[in-house]
């Protein structure tokens, strides 16, 4: 089975999306499957990365090597039109080429690059499954609302119509593009983190109770996130406990004016020295940091599935989560954190929860919710079996 993956960035800087489908197509790999990608050179915010263009290179994920294939994207210098970039030479390839593959698994709408090679797709009459990546829901609808608008008319109404299924990460998404009343099949599949090595909770030693609380946000620095409503939290928290030590982590990277507000806005709070910026972070440190908070926060307004999420729980890290985040529901339902109001209020009630540290039982019940349903090899074969639906159904 051949499969090529599009999807317009695998930038670290455009967040979980792009970060999974690296892991996705080398999970894929790993279980026999002739899986690759196309994509172009974008890096966030309108900038190019450095890589090999126009011929095939191999990137490493989850220990395997990723096939990958990536042309240049010019894209406008105004940031309200930068999803309009194109990629010319990534639309000719996708031409001559895409009928060599059994199935096109598509991320990502609101873009030429996908939404052109949709079009194409459709034309072609080559089988694609189009996972949303969360922009139907109500509130990404709601950003930069007449642009989208405007894509929707014009052509991805019709490749949402023309894909053989709709990939949503949780049933919340799928319940909420439930308001297009699109008539495409579609199935609920989580994106999968990779293994962590298990740590063990039942032996814990004596916590000292002057060491601070480790808190860690860990995603990437974006308004949908709130986290100036997780600073405000956090200086009510201070002033009604100014005795009790924490310490938020915060680890990502968005883009530089919204940082510098962001920092701004601590310091007005008088947060700085409780809060420790990391930048963007991956491989040992991300893991570090990830097996060494007590809580893992996450207050946005909405996510889709929440990988960052997924990945703390994989640590043994419980969560707090706002009910916008997908996973929250199966939080809630085994224990694996708290599911909080993202408001001044009810988050300042949460985290003093959260001074005192999760119990053991909490922390198993974390990893146990992050191997039952998020591992990339469980996820895998689901998938796999969706793929041969489509060839074969």
């Amino acid at each position: 089975m051949r499969v090529l993956h599009l999807i317009p960035s695998i930038s670290f800087l455009r967040g979980g999306p792009s970060q999974a489908v690296l892991s996705m197509v080398a999970a894929l790999r790993q279980q026999g499957v002739d899986a690759s990608i196309l994509t172009t050179n974008d890096d966030g915010s309108g900038i190019q990365r450095a890589m090999p263009l126009g011929h095939w290179h191999q990137q490493e994920a989850l220990g395997q090597a990723v096939p990958v294939l990536a042309f240049g994207r010019w894209s406008p210098s105004l940031s309200a039109v930068r999803e309009f970039a194109i990629a010319p030479s990534l639309s000719r390839w996708l031409g001559k080429n895409s009928g060599q593959y059994d199935l096109v698994h598509v991320h990502a709408l609101f873009s030429c690059t996908t939404s052109l090679g949709m079009a194409q797709l459709r034309k072609q009459r080559v089988p694609y499954i189009m996972r949303t990546i969360g922009q139907l829901n109500r509130w990404s609808l709601g950003q930069s609302r007449m642009r989208k608008q405007l894509f929707l008319k014009l052509v991805d109404r019709a490749n949402l119509q023309g894909a053989r299924y709709l990939h949503f990460t949780s049933e919340a998404e799928r319940q909420e593009v439930a308001d297009l009343h699109l008539s495409t099949p579609s199935f609920v599949l989580p994106l999968g983190v990779p293994v962590m090595p298990e740590l063990s909770y039942g032996s814990q030693a004596v916590p000292n109770p002057k060491a601070p609380t480790r808190l860690l946000f860990l995603s990437r620095l974006h308004p949908k996130k709130q986290l100036p409503v997780l600073f405000d939290a956090l200086a009510v928290l201070k002033k009604r406990h100014p005795l009790r030590p924490w310490q938020l982590e915060i680890a990502g990277d968005g883009d530089p004016e919204y940082l510098q507000y962001l920092q701004q806005h601590c310091a007005a709070l008088d947060l700085c020295p409780h809060i420790h910026w990391h930048g963007f972070v991956q491989g040992e440190a991300k893991q570090e940091l990830l097996q060494q908070a007590d809580w893992f926060l996450l207050p946005s307004a909405s996510e889709n599935f929440g990988i960052a999420a997924a990945e703390a729980l994989m640590a043994g890290t419980p969560v707090l989560l706002s009910p916008g985040v997908a996973l929250a529901a199966q939080v809630h339902a085994t224990q694996a954190g708290i599911v909080c109001e993202p408001t001044v209020q009810a988050l300042a009630v949460c985290l003093e929860q959260c001074l005192e540290l999760p119990s053991s039982r909490m922390r198993l019940a974390a990893r146990q919710l992050a191997e039952q349903q998020f591992s990339w090899p469980s996820i895998t074969r689901r998938l796999i079996q969706h793929y041969e639906e489509v060839l074969h159904g």
